[in-house]
């Protein structure tokens, strides 16, 4: 991507299409004298005049280019109408901007030709239309947000869910950056310390012991550690959340999946069957079925699986078999399990607690519409069973739709909590940063043993640099051309 700060650039900001309000973007070291050009304050002050960020209120005068837009030249008649387009600009005429340069956004009315023919007027006034990821580059370029950051950017623009969106807000907030700059920040001084005491090794000099070289250094391995498994994390398929029922047969996993998707199902599935046959002969389940759940303006992906019982996969009937090993499979694979259990009619707190004791994220009890009331006692012993076990529990009947509302409320906080604890990297990062992180964490491995044997300082500082050149490339501290052009080049224009 040709680079050329000097020059100012402009560009729609807002999607295509009418809307009520659309935004125009200008940055660049002539910015407030292009925006000066075309626009006019209510107040009559002179742009240049501006010193801190504000808004103002005014119009652009875009006459003769809206009536070229709108294939009508401009005539005496014409003229008359005024195609003076009001707006607010939001100036920040110093180094505070996005872009760290002079920036104005002019928010005016969504109609297409009008925000064509202004930025038709910006490129007449001296601007030029920006290049994909333009902007966003020029804040990676001044230093505003380092290269994790930007990818990040993108991350929201093409976020398909609330779940990528969550992970591409909290990369951009510095989510994964912020550990990799801890990272290198700490490492630097390491190796700043060996390094002195290099330079004073005839009067043996030593600015750090080898204790202390051997747990900094194993810090950093299980920091970075930590950054590959957010990376790991990442569903770079853009899949939903999958979310699987479990437990034995016959508790009630189909009826329950059947009432959920009747309750808050899209209408569409993705297997051929709409619905799981239920029946009270235990296995009847042989397959996995799955439906996508909308609770609120989230999305979740519910799969029912075969009963499993607790001897395990021993059947003799090898379609059973298999149907129960894809069960404990997907369970494996989901984001969240939900084990589900009969409601206590008959069975001790005790036996309930050693059945829910399997891996399991949310505990659901089934059936509490036979035989079974809440009552004060129970509730409280649920409550204490909840705190026991550290997973939620949660009461339902698929017959009276009890519970099936806060069922999809929990499984929906549980899943933004993991979320936000593994706080995944963005798919494009993860991409890119799963080889330095490798690579890094190996020099890391290595000079900690060199350390670890007191072999020499001076090897131990070479492992460094060549983990520090790795987490350089990955927040942008080392880059190249082809790079950064492999980045942004995927941007829209005006981002």
């Amino acid at each position: 991507m040709p680079y050329h700060p000097g020059d100012t650039i402009c560009a729609i900001g807002t999607a295509p299409g009418g809307a009520a309000r659309g935004m125009i973007r200008v940055s660049g070291p002539d910015a407030i004298a292009v925006v000066g050009r075309v626009f006019a304050a209510n107040d009559g002050r002179a742009l240049v005049e501006v010193t801190s960020p504000t808004v103002v209120e005014g119009r652009l005068d875009a006459r003769r280019d809206l009536a070229a837009r709108l294939n009508s030249p401009p005539s005496p008649a014409r003229n008359g109408l005024d195609f003076r387009v009001p707006c607010d600009l939001f100036l920040w005429p110093s180094q505070r901007s996005y872009t760290r340069e002079p920036v104005g956004e002019l928010h005016t009315i969504g109609s297409p030709p009008i925000l064509q023919a202004v930025l038709a007027s910006f490129c007449a006034a001296g601007a030029r239309i920006a290049e994909p990821g333009e902007f966003t580059l020029r804040a990676f370029l001044a230093g505003r947000i380092d290269l994790t950051q930007a990818e990040a950017v993108l991350g929201v623009i093409d976020a398909r869910g609330g779940e990528e969106l969550n992970a591409a807000l909290i990369q951009l907030a510095g989510g994964l950056a912020q550990p990799l700059h801890t990272i290198r920040g700490d490492l630097l001084q390491l190796l700043a310390e060996l390094e002195a005491g290099l330079d004073f090794v005839e009067e043996d000099i030593r600015f750090i012991s080898q204790h202390d070289s051997v747990e900094r250094l194993t810090a950093a391995r299980t920091a970075l550690n930590e950054t590959a498994q957010q990376l790991a994390t990442r569903n770079v398929t853009r899949d939903l959340p999958q979310v699987v029922l479990t437990g034995r047969p016959n508790v009630g996993k189909s009826s329950l999946f059947n009432a959920l998707v009747k309750r808050f199902g899209s209408g569409t599935a993705s297997t051929s069957r709409t619905s799981a046959i239920v029946s009270p002969v235990r296995g009847t389940t042989r397959d996995y079925l799955t439906a996508t759940i909308i609770f609120g303006n989230r999305s979740f992906e519910l799969l029912d699986t075969a009963g499993v019982d607790d001897a395990g996969i021993q059947d003799k009937d090898a379609i059973d078999s298999l149907a129960k090993e894809a069960a404990v499979e997907r369970g494996n694979r989901a984001s969240l399990r939900l084990l589900c259990v009969e409601c206590p009619s008959n069975k001790s707190m005790a036996e309930l607690s050693a059945i829910a004791a399997a891996k399991s994220d949310v505990l659901v009890l089934t059936k509490a519409d036979i035989g079974w009331r809440p009552r004060p006692q129970l509730e409280h012993q649920f409550d204490l069973l909840s705190k026991q076990l550290n997973v939620p529990v949660v009461c339902t009947s698929s017959v009276t739709g009890n519970g099936l509302e806060s069922l999809a409320k929990l499984v929906l906080e549980v899943l933004d909590r993991d979320s936000r604890s593994t706080a995944a990297a963005v798919g494009a990062t993860a991409e890119r940063c799963r080889e330095s992180v490798r690579l890094a964490t190996t020099a890391i491995e290595a000079a900690i043993e060199i350390a670890s044997q007191s072999s020499g300082d001076e090897l131990v500082a070479t492992e460094i640099r060549l983990a520090l050149d790795e987490l350089g490339k990955m927040v942008g501290a080392i880059y190249t051309e082809d790079l950064l052009e492999r980045i942004f080049k995927t941007f829209c224009i005006g981002k």
